[in-house]
């Protein structure tokens, strides 16, 4: 490896779009490692590019590989996490890590762009922020610094899906400012929710639905908060809070950001911002939705 500061980990099958990442002009700031579960001995070997093969669901396969390869991992000041159907660029992924750095985050993501299969309507680029502080990252594609990974590395091994960790790793983080996701740069996710650690779910008699209700019990979380954005610095640099007197202009922002391409579904925006209201007591029908 390249002895970058940046390290990316890819859980790669025979359609992984990673080799996207790795094309055009330019330099990179991250080392790129393919944790392969495919068949093919000659499959993604190419020079500056490290291929690890294991079997299995992503999240325990992580775990081991990052646990038995704790040297070359931890020498890095960040690593990202993301899913094989991914689309992203060189570039992109240079931005992401140079904004993570610059903000002094501890776990982050790119947003997603509006032709994304979404689970969560958070993660949806919002026009109106550079990055928006949240309490939740997906587990689809977080980024964590070196110390945080190191601190939520057992949770990895926690179940199959991986279902929950999103919930569980924000409770973990003190500073609310260190959570984000990043909309100065966009990632798309090109297949549906769902794949490989499905079918390992449903051979064992169980639910992503399950195995989440399990491992919050097992972090002793009786309910999760839902996902709220808590702050943000817009595109003219504004830093916003709901903790000070910029809370409503976070929140005005959070929906004009969203239009129009969630204005066809004002009871999604609605269920997004509604934990912001709730905090100000404030009715929904007095934003300015234009």
């Amino acid at each position: 490896m390249a002895g970058r500061k940046n390290l990316v980990i890819v859980r790669a099958g025979d359609s992984s779009l990673h080799e996207e990442w790795l094309a055009g002009a330019g330099e990179r700031n991250w080392d790129l490692v393919v944790n392969y579960f495919g068949d093919d001995p000659a499959r993604y070997r190419q020079h500056d590019v490290r291929r690890i093969d294991s079997k299995g669901p992503k999240w325990p396969a992580l775990h081991d590989l990052i646990q038995q390869n704790g040297g070359d991992v931890f020498s890095y000041e960040r690593v990202w996490l993301p899913d094989d159907d991914l689309r992203a660029t060189k570039a992109g992924i240079n931005s992401f890590f140079d904004i993570f750095e610059k903000h002094a985050l501890v776990l982050a993501q790119p947003s997603l762009t509006p032709d994304s299969h979404l689970g969560h309507l958070i993660t949806l680029h919002n026009r109106s922020f550079k990055l928006r502080f949240t309490n939740f990252v997906e587990i689809m594609a977080p980024c964590f610094n070196r110390d945080f990974l190191k601190q939520m590395l057992p949770s990895f091994n926690a179940n199959l899906s991986g279902w929950g960790l999103d919930f569980i790793w924000p409770t973990k983080i003190a500073d609310w400012t260190r959570i984000a996701i990043i909309d100065a740069v966009t990632i798309c996710h090109t297949r549906p929710v769902g794949g490989p650690n499905y079918k390992h779910l449903a051979s064992g008699g169980k639910t992503p639905q399950q195995e989440m209700q399990e491992v919050l019990v097992q972090y002793g979380m009786t309910a999760v908060e839902p996902p709220m954005v808590r702050g943000g610095i817009d595109k003219l640099e504004r830093r916003l809070s709901m903790h000070d007197g910029t809370a409503r202009d976070l929140i005005d922002n959070i929906v004009v950001g969203y239009l129009p391409e969630v204005g066809k579904h004002p009871e999604a925006l609605m269920a997004l911002v509604r934990p912001n209201l709730n905090q100000l007591s404030v009715p929904a029908n007095v934003l300015k939705a234009s």
